[in-house]
């Protein structure tokens, strides 16, 4: 979460208008959904990458650390659609192998739902990646409520955000003090501090919003008021960049992402 954010507060995109790039990462994510094609969403996944890396400035080592992460959950729930467990063997199957009473086999309908879902996933994620990294909660806030959302959920967003942070470091302080004193020593000892860091941090959290809500009452303020607005001017040549990648998408699916 701290490198996320460091790379968007740095992020050489960072003074282009949130909601220019908002619509930027949700336009390409709506077509990969709408279009289930293998070839538009690797399409749409190298689009968001190249941009992400080269014009957002992003390492490339630390982009694909970080898709590393959803990528094994990925591969874990793909396993799931590809792998048929039956009692007798399945017609038509590509591998079959029998363990026991129970048939293991892989359908070729399976292996195309399981390659669909995978692309799927992994464009979307790209798409979600490159708000991430170059922009910054603010920018979203605003950007959100420019677009006119309720103020209501934009204080459960920024409340949520800075809630996560407040359980990693409580959790990593908790963490550290209990390897210091041979917490950690054996499983058992193990399990009864990670109890303990879970009630710790449910105490803590607790404290920690019944302070900010009493400090928000204080000074009579209408919600949490996380918004800070920012004088940020649209530019004309990102919207019809926007629109060029769009077409291109389209043109792409209907063209050689059809043929595939």
């Amino acid at each position: 979460m701290r490198m996320l954010e460091f790379y968007a507060y740095h992020s050489p995109l960072r003074n282009i208008h949130p909601i220019e790039k908002i619509v930027f990462a949700l336009i390409p994510l709506i077509l990969n959904i709408l279009f289930q094609n293998i070839y538009t969403s690797l399409f749409i996944f190298f689009i968001m990458v190249v941009i992400t890396i080269i014009f957002g400035k992003i390492p490339v080592r630390i982009y694909w650390k970080l898709l590393l992460i959803p990528v094994t959950f990925l591969l874990s729930s793909i396993l799931v659609i590809l792998l048929s467990f039956t009692e007798s063997p399945l017609e038509g199957a590509i591998f079959q192998s029998i363990i026991g009473p129970v048939v293991i086999s892989i359908m070729k309908e399976s292996i195309e739902k399981a390659l669909t879902l995978f692309s799927v996933s992994l464009s979307s994620i790209s798409c979600l990646y490159f708000l991430v990294l170059t922009t910054t909660i603010q920018d979203v806030l605003f950007g959100l409520q420019c677009l006119k959302v309720p103020q209501v959920l934009l204080d459960l967003i920024a409340l949520i955000y800075r809630f996560i942070f407040l359980f990693l470091d409580s959790s990593r302080t908790i963490f550290l003090a209990q390897k210091a004193r041979l917490g950690h020593g054996s499983s058992i000892k193990t399990i009864k501090s990670i109890g303990l860091i879970i009630s710790a941090l449910f105490v803590k959290v607790f404290h920690e919003m019944k302070d900010l809500n009493n400090a928000v009452n204080a000074r009579s303020l209408n919600g949490y008021m996380a918004v800070i607005a920012r004088t940020i001017q649209f530019s004309r040549s990102s919207w019809i960049f926007i629109m060029l990648i769009s077409i291109l998408i389209i043109a792409f699916n209907f063209t050689v992402g059809r043929a595939g």
